[in-house]
């Protein structure tokens, strides 16, 4: 690596990003990126029988035909860009995909977009794994100097780091030099958007995931510009109106400080459980307050939910009034009540928001900032949740780190039964079985293809 100080942030990035070798990553990194991989691929499975994913399918089947890359979860082929953008938008639909405490949601943005390209340009699974694994590092670079200004203004990391990551992602797969990954990477910054409108629109909008495939878009679009010879602004991250700027509060050089001596993939957490990670940890904590005893859900005074700052805002975090699945996926008040009656929160869960069960529960919810995890934060996530019946007796749970997180991993077993509820009726029984099976060995693939083909409904 050359001399930081010799370099803006993008040549640096860049730099970073096509200097990086397979053999470079620690085991962590290699076995966190074969989880990233099929995890995702299992998402989008997952999504593609949903009326929105079948959506997606069907706007790039009709907008980007071709031959290159399949489609996942049908016989449908298509151009790199339109399988890249469908299996993205699908990938991030259930909301069960992974997640980075710092990061946010990175592999719905990367990782369908390396495999498309990967698999039209026939390269190894080893060429895959270091490209995403270097769009990690990319994305860790930028998100982090950004996220606090970006929550206060609304902005959506998926689509703005997402962008400009999957530049570089789409220039490392497409086999341009450093100079031209860092003109994508400049590039992109321009076309970096989106809000979480969404969010408080849930229910009557589509652009949660959408912003995905948007990501996924312009990053590979950033990537075709630069290799055609296009430039982009070198202060496009560092500079006075460069992104560190506009998104956030400005540069500063220990941003990237971490570039080459951590990886990012490394760190990653993984979601066990659908809807918004920052309920996560009320998940689990209401789960262990119920393996200590069952409450009388019908003689509940109150329940208490104490959680850290980015859990409990903005409002839609404790919206008691949800008017659709959307919106109850991101509320505490409801996924407490959801748990504590179900045990569970998956989808299917999820949709019982409205139940009487549920809604007898949700107003007696007092969500508060529990001063000690919100002090803990982002080094960990945690949540307390208490139970008082009318007679007294109080139940409590608690705990540090959400499940799935690198400090409390999902163990081989969790994994694999995550991958069956998702690719369940999607692909051959045995096609599941070899994803589950590939994690520890997609580096071993000559072509990425064989992983692609695992996806097939009828193969």
């Amino acid at each position: 690596m050359v001399d930081m100080k010799s370099m803006n942030a993008v040549e640096y990035i860049a730099d970073h990003a096509s200097n990086l070798e397979y053999d470079m990553l620690p085991p962590l990194a290699l076995k966190r990126a074969g989880q990233v991989i099929v995890d995702t691929i299992c998402c989008a499975l997952g999504a593609r029988v949903t009326d929105l994913g079948k959506l997606a399918g069907e706007f790039a089947t009709a907008t980007e035909p071709g031959s290159e890359c399949v489609l996942w979860g049908t016989d449908t082929k298509l151009s790199a860009a339109g399988a890249a953008w469908a299996n993205a938008v699908a990938s991030k639909h259930l909301g069960m995909d992974d997640s980075h405490r710092v990061c946010g949601h990175v592999a719905a943005e990367l990782v369908p977009l390396a495999i498309a390209l990967c698999e039209q340009r026939g390269m190894s699974g080893k060429e895959l794994v270091t490209i995403i694994a270097a769009g990690y590092d990319v994305f860790g670079a930028i998100q982090p100097g950004v996220k606090g200004a970006q929550r206060e203004r609304g902005l959506d990391h998926k689509s703005q780091a997402g962008t400009l990551a999957s530049a570089v992602v789409a220039a490392l797969a497409m086999g341009l030099d450093t100079d031209k990954i860092a003109n994508a990477l400049a590039l992109s910054m321009d076309m970096a958007s989106g809000t979480e409108q969404y969010v408080f629109d849930a229910g009557l909008c589509d652009t949660k995931d959408l912003l995905s495939g948007y990501a996924v878009r312009n990053g590979m679009y950033a990537a075709q510009l630069a290799e055609a010879g296009f430039r982009g602004p070198p202060g496009a991250l560092d500079g006075e109106y460069g992104y560190y700027h506009a998104f956030g509060d400005g540069y500063d050089p220990d941003f990237l400080s971490g570039i080459g001596k951590e990886f990012v993939i490394a760190e990653t957490g993984f979601k066990p459980h659908a809807g918004c990670r920052h309920v996560h940890a009320c998940v689990d904590a209401t789960n262990n307050l119920l393996e200590q005893g069952q409450p009388d859900l019908s003689q509940v005074e109150k329940i208490k939910v104490g959680s850290y700052k980015n859990a409990i805002t903005p409002s839609f975090r404790v919206k008691y009034d949800c008017d659709s699945v959307n919106q109850a996926g991101f509320s505490l008040p409801v996924t407490v009540s959801v748990v504590l009656n179900r045990g569970s929160w998956y989808k299917e869960d999820i949709a019982a928001f409205d139940q009487a069960a549920v809604q007898e529960l949700v107003p007696k919810v007092e969500v508060v900032l529990d001063e000690q995890i919100n002090a803990d934060w982002p080094e960990k996530n945690g949540c307390k949740v208490e139970v008082t019946t009318k007679s007294g007796d109080l139940f409590e749970g608690h705990v540090s780190y959400a499940l799935g997180e690198p400090e409390n991993m999902l163990t081989d077993a969790e994994f694999e039964a995550k991958f069956r509820y998702l690719a369940n009726g999607a692909i051959p029984e045995d096609n599941i079985t070899a994803l589950c099976n590939i994690v520890d060995t997609v580096a071993d693939m000559n072509d990425v293809s064989e992983l692609v083909n695992l996806t097939l409904p009828n193969n």
